[in-house]
């Protein structure tokens, strides 16, 4: 087992492994198409309250952030490995929390409030 300052020497070092940053770029993608999603299922099913098209903005920007990010987690020495993973978890949550935010509001939407 690694002693606690040897793991957090790992994680300051940039990723070398191919395989992990070609996951990190697969990862970042499928977030990208969701928000896309999550974008499109608002626009086709909402029926054009204020609350939308703010909303299907904001989450078209975090699926452009991701789909940019994606040459620069391909490249070896731009991000070290922690950074890799808050940005993959920051932008996933954001993604999953656009969601929910966007069933409810097409909930509301539905019951006419």
């Amino acid at each position: 087992m690694k002693t606690l300052p040897e793991k957090i020497q790992w994680y300051r070092e940039p990723e070398g492994r191919k395989w992990k940053r070609v996951w990190h770029c697969v990862e970042l993608s499928l977030i990208a198409l969701s928000a896309i999603a999550v974008s499109l299922v608002m626009q086709v099913y909402g029926d054009g309250t204020k609350i939308q098209y703010p909303f299907i903005f904001l989450t078209l920007v975090v699926s452009l952030s991701a789909a940019c990010l994606v040459p620069s987690v391909y490249q070896v020495s731009t991000f070290k490995r922690w950074q890799i993973q808050i940005i993959i978890l920051g932008l996933g949550c954001s993604v999953g929390i656009s969601a929910l935010a966007a069933f409810g509001i097409l909930e509301l939407q539905h019951a006419n409030i």
